[in-house]
This record gives structure tokens, C-alpha cells and sequence, in this order.
């Protein structure tokens, strides 16, 4: 009895020793990957850019544009449905490229090509994110706006397209156009 009793013990023993050094060897050789700054930063850049805009923009109460996505691109409405800070500007770009603008309850839209994109919405803060988008697929992203120190702040979310389309049903269409440079 007591030799079966040592043997399970160290049977047991060795089971653990066993497991112990198989999970030491996966976590050594699959580290789990740690957000940094820089990983922060360089989306930031891809989302953002580092250029500014010279724009104009407007609300249009008359029409009401919805269309469908195209076959072989994906379509993105952004949509602020705040009325918080209603005048204050809420600009997004895409890869860099400033696409539009939003104030109080308005949205605009435009079409992508598939694959991934950086969003960047930037009022008193930026805020930011990657999406994989799809052809023939639509998207919604909301503007949301908090009250700031100086004015609002942005945060950028992605909606549901039941969310997305009821929001849509309460906004305006906001025209954008970036305006030339001027010369010094």
C-alpha cells in the first residue's frame, strides 16, 4: 500500500512538472502581444494624417439622400445625431483624407474600397479606429459628442445597420468642400 502510495505521489509529481514545463515553453515562445503608444500613434497617422484641412461645409434640409452600396465597394454613412454642441464642427477622414464634416444632427456619406481603413474623427480631441470593409456592404458610424472644455469632443463608434438607419431617419444632409489654399 505504500509503495502504490508513493508511486501515485510521484507519478502525480511528475504529471505537474510535465505541465508546468509545457506551459512555460508555449508562453515563452507565443508572447501575448501589449498595446503601446506607438501602436496609438500609428494609427493615429494613418486615420488622421498630418495634414489640415481648408473647408466649408453646410447643412442641406432638403435633400435627403440614402443610397444603397455599390457591388464592388463598401458605403459609409457618418452620422451625428447630438444636438450637444450643434455648431461645433465634427470632421472625419479616411486613410488620412479628410471626407467630410458633421455638426448637430447631421450625417454625409461616401464609398470605399474593400479591405482595411483608418477612421479619424477630430473636434476638441481625435478619436479613431481601423475597419475591414466589404464590397456591396453598408456601414454606420456615429459621431458621438460630449460636452469638452473648449467645445466638443468626438467619439467614434460603429453602429449596427438597424441603429444606423433609424438614426439616418432624423438628420440632415451636410455638404462638404474642401477650399482651396491661400497664397501667402
Amino acid at each position: 500500500m505504500i509503495r502504490n502510495t508513493t508511486s501515485i505521489i510521484l507519478f502525480a509529481g511528475c504529471l505537474m512538472a510535465f505541465a508546468v514545463n509545457a506551459f512555460s515553453q508555449q508562453t515563452e515562445t507565443k508572447p501575448m502581444p501589449v498595446p503601446t503608444p506607438m501602436d496609438k500613434q500609428e494609427l493615429r497617422l494613418k486615420a488622421c494624417g498630418t495634414e489640415k484641412v481648408n473647408y466649408t461645409a453646410k447643412t442641406d434640409k432638403k435633400q435627403h439622400p440614402t443610397p444603397d452600396a455599390p457591388a464592388d465597394k463598401a458605403l459609409i454613412y457618418v452620422i451625428r445625431s447630438a444636438m450637444i454642441g450643434y455648431k461645433i464642427h465634427s470632421k472625419l477622414a479616411v486613410d488620412g483624407k479628410w471626407m467630410g464634416v458633421n455638426r448637430g444632427k447631421t450625417y454625409f456619406y461616401f464609398t470605399l474600397e474593400p479591405g482595411e481603413h483608418y477612421f479619424c474623427s477630430e473636434s476638441e480631441n481625435q478619436d479613431y479606429l481601423a475597419l475591414t470593409v466589404e464590397a456591396g456592404k453598408t456601414y454606420f458610424l456615429q459621431q458621438q459628442v460630449e460636452a469638452g472644455f473648449w467645445k466638443a469632443r468626438t467619439n467614434l463608434v460603429v453602429m449596427t445597420e438597424e441603429q444606423g438607419r433609424k438614426k439616418l431617419e432624423d438628420v440632415h444632409l451636410s455638404i462638404f468642400e474642401e477650399k482651396p489654399e491661400k497664397d501667402d
